[in-house]
């Protein structure tokens, strides 16, 4: 796993230090525990990555566009 800043760490949703999440550092462990249940109960719904989801391409995700403060939005076909 790469190197995290400071205000952020790994935990794990499994066991044996699998499925790792970033989660913040500041966090207590109260607030982690409680974090990581609600996490564990709702996983199916969240653990989606770019590449469950069909038919998107990842060029289209992957791409980042900045945009001005003033901009318009348009589509082009």
């Amino acid at each position: 796993m790469k190197q995290l800043p400071a205000n952020l760490k790994y935990a794990f949703l499994g066991k044996d230090i699998t499925l790792p999440i970033i989660i913040s550092a500041d966090l207590t462990k109260l607030e982690e525990e409680k974090m990581l249940r609600v996490v564990r109960e709702h996983k199916k719904v969240i653990a989606w990555s770019i590449y469950d989801i069909k038919g998107i391409s990842l060029s289209f995700c992957m791409l980042k566009i900045l945009m001005e403060d003033n901009y318009k939005t348009s589509v082009q076909l």
